[in-house]
């Protein structure tokens, strides 16, 4: 099994979310590590996830300004590593992972992809405030990664016509330890699944 495009699953917090995604073969599977978040995910319970899959490369998400991405780094043995400030841009890269920048801002994407000398992983954009067209264009440069706007009718679709170098959604939480409703995951994925048959 495989993905037509690459995928990010943002912000896995639980076993359940995980192993889905690893078996689903998305590409990236993000954790917050930032002890702030309300998204936690501790050094501790990310090594006992992160044990368990194989196949899949790990996001350490910042979201805070002033976190201090070195010292975070110290206690998450992660692949990249995704910031929200373009200040934060040349420290990420200084670390040898791969840097992603997380905005909604077109113009702002557009600098951080400049400002990195064109080395980040990719810019995963929110498209909340922006018009369709704008994407498309600003992705012919820029390798976007879209956080939301799409369905698993009509995904395929524009990850072809925005020009797209994946998509991104979010996990979710446990409804009890061991169980989780994939539903919304699961549409989105399963749309863009590779037939071995074909």
């Amino acid at each position: 099994m495989a993905l037509k495009t690459f995928v990010k699953v943002s912000g896995v917090n639980n076993l359940s979310d995980a192993r889905y995604c690893a078996g689903m073969e998305v590409n990236h599977i993000g954790f917050n590590i930032e002890s702030s978040h309300p998204n936690y995910t501790s050094p501790q319970d990310y090594k006992e996830l992160s044990e368990w899959l194989s196949g899949v490369e790990f996001v350490g998400e910042i979201t805070n300004t002033d976190s201090d991405i070195l010292a975070l780094l110290a206690d998450y043995d992660v692949h990249a590593i995704q910031v929200e400030d373009l200040a934060q841009v040349d420290t990420a890269l200084t670390t040898g992972k791969e840097v992603i920048f997380a905005t909604d801002d077109l113009d702002a994407a557009e600098k951080a992809w400049s400002a990195s000398g064109e080395k980040l992983k990719y810019v995963l954009f929110d498209p909340s405030k922006t018009a369709l067209d704008a994407i498309a264009t600003a992705a012919l440069s820029t390798p976007i990664v879209l956080a939301g706007g799409f369905t698993d009718e009509d995904v395929e679709g524009k990850i072809d016509s925005l020009n797209l170098f994946g998509i991104a959604m979010k996990g979710g939480d446990e409804i009890r330890p061991g169980y989780k409703d994939f539903d919304a995951l699961a549409d989105i994925l399963e749309a863009l699944e590779i037939d071995d048959l074909a």
